[in-house]
């Protein structure tokens, strides 16, 4: 049992979570009266000109309805996707010295166009040659390095985060050196059949392999590499 991988990662049942831990925490700021709250009634207050107290009657007769979860914080804007796959990634059989990497500064990694993965130190002013990577560890002999999207939906924002991911994987293709491996892990209704292919034709298929993969599907790859 020990080598079964966690529960599947569910990331909107994880959202539903966080939103609600969110609206429980606006509920007890409600009843003590937090400066955090009063501050953002005071701002929608001066900007419609209604009265303070309206806010709070409203907020206290109901501290978890419709107006309270509009003054909560929005889990999709507290990076929880990223940092529930990266639980799920550390807890899993083969993973070892599991890292969570920072997005930018002089230690983000980044996968230059011939394949190699170098610091941003290392590229000091020059232009940024990929997005940076977001997790890394070892599995078995290899070091492992990830970059992790969970999208719902297509916009310009989205669409940009998937040619940057296509970008990782073509900068990635040219390398030669076989103790490494590059994952993209991908997970959300954005990532249809016809985008998982345009992502999965750019993956290489001999060592040092890269793959698209969603992070459920994860644990399966690593136990091929270790037994390979």
């Amino acid at each position: 049992m020990a080598n079964q991988p966690p529960e599947p990662l569910d990331f909107e049942a994880n959202e539903r979570r966080i939103n609600q831990r969110n609206l429980d925490a606006v509920a007890d700021e409600i009843a003590n009266r937090e400066e955090r709250l009063a501050v953002r009634i005071r701002h929608f207050a001066g900007q419609f000109g209604l009265p303070e107290d309206d806010f709070w009657d409203d907020l206290e007769a109901n501290p978890r309805g419709p107006l309270a979860a509009t003054l909560a914080k929005e889990a999709r804007r507290q990076n929880i996707h990223e940092q529930a796959a990266a639980e799920y990634v550390r807890r899993l059989a083969h993973v070892a010295g599991f890292r969570k990497l920072p997005s930018m500064g002089p230690n983000a990694l980044y996968v230059t166009g011939d394949g190699q993965i170098v610091t941003g130190g290392d590229l000091g002013q020059a232009p940024k040659p990929s997005k940076s990577i977001d997790f890394q560890w070892r599995t078995g002999h290899i070091n492992c390095y990830a970059a992790q999207k969970y999208t719902r939906e297509g916009g310009g924002n989205q669409d940009n985060q998937f040619i940057e991911l296509e970008t990782l994987l073509a900068n990635f293709l040219p390398r030669r050196n076989n103790n490494v491996a590059l994952f993209i892990l991908v997970d959300g209704p954005y990532y249809d059949q016809a985008r998982l292919g345009q992502l999965r034709g750019l993956v290489r298929l001999q060592a040092p392999f890269s793959y698209v993969t969603s992070v459920n599907d994860l644990s399966a790859i690593l136990q091929e590499i270790v037994a390979a």
